[in-house]
């Protein structure tokens, strides 16, 4: 697992450093800033963004903080998020909250509710990124305060939701920009998969914990998503070594300079994808990964709720 070590190891440097500026800088009790992606997962590399949200209660909280650590991050030679994409402006909580479900809800405000679940870590206000992520799983278990035995159904279904967009829209990119289709893709089988799986099984493995279920759901939504994969597979005597294989191997290519370059000087046609070695490595090395946690959720019938694999498939 070297190159989780060193992903870990690079990610925590980075955040520590960005973690001090911030706090040095900002003195702000209604907001936080958290970062998501690989440093969310603290298996960044060099080559990796700093996708970040700054989250605030506040209506009129200023853009230019959102500048501001654009500004740090430009002085630690960071690679910034798209200045158009889902990490480009100032969440507003409230509103986070409110259109959960609603006709209105755009594709973004869905990724940045589901992400702040899914991947991330803050870097500044704890306080408030807790507040921030109790809040909007409180919205999601309204049922739980007089039903504590339901399962984490509403949850269950935004999740399937976001993994599915992302999947289709990674399918629209191929559709209008296909040259940078290999990254997209090899990320798409790997990481977030790693990201929805992590969430996943532990919604799942609610279903041993009762009308604790929630707190559980709380408590291993503060971990990394290999982390959550790793506890529900120990809980249930299952060993995790495949998991940390597959995922380290990914790593390795993804966090290389020379990787990532080689496949944008030399743009991959899609029916020529498996005469490259390396993507036909990552790409068996994507099924292996995905047969395990497959076969890992269907290994725990008799173990997790009925109800679970129901609301799964339906």
């Amino acid at each position: 697992m070297d190159n989780m070590f060193l992903g870990w190891q690079y990610s925590c440097n980075i955040l520590t450093k960005l973690n001090q500026k911030l706090s040095e800088h900002f003195d702000n009790d209604d907001l936080t800033i958290a970062v998501a992606g690989s440093f969310g997962r603290f298996d960044a590399g060099e080559p990796s963004d700093l996708d970040f949200y700054v989250v605030s209660d506040n209506v009129h909280t200023n853009q230019q903080i959102h500048e501001t650590v654009t500004k740090f991050a430009k002085e630690l030679k960071l690679k910034l998020p798209n200045t158009e994409g889902t990490f480009s402006k100032v969440l507003e909580l409230p509103q986070i909250i409110k259109k959960m479900g609603g006709n209105h809800e755009t594709p973004d405000e869905l990724a940045q509710r589901l992400l702040l679940l899914l991947e991330t870590q803050p870097i500044y206000n704890v306080e408030f990124y807790e507040k921030a992520v109790n809040g909007i799983l409180d919205k999601y278990f309204d049922l739980h305060k007089k039903h504590p035995y339901k399962e984490a159904v509403i949850l269950l279904n935004d999740l399937i939701k976001y993994f599915r967009y992302i999947c289709m829209n990674y399918q629209f990119n191929f559709w209008g920009n296909n040259e940078k289709w290999v990254i997209r893709n090899i990320k798409l089988r790997h990481s977030r998969v790693i990201m929805y799986a992590g969430l996943l099984f532990v919604l799942l493995n609610a279903s041993k914990h009762g009308v604790e279920k929630t707190e559980y759901i709380k408590n291993m939504v503060n971990l990394t998503p290999v982390e959550r994969i790793n506890a529900v597979l120990t809980e249930n005597d299952v060993d995790p070594s495949p998991l940390f294989e597959c995922y380290d191997k990914y790593l390795c290519s993804i966090n290389n300079v020379a990787v990532r370059e080689s496949f944008n000087a030399c743009p991959l046609e899609y029916t020529d994808r498996y005469a490259n070695p390396v993507f036909k490595e990552l790409k068996a090395n994507s099924d292996c990964l995905q047969t395990f946690l497959t076969n890992s959720v269907l290994d725990m019938r008799g173990k997790w709720s009925p109800k679970a694999f129901e609301y799964l498939i339906f």
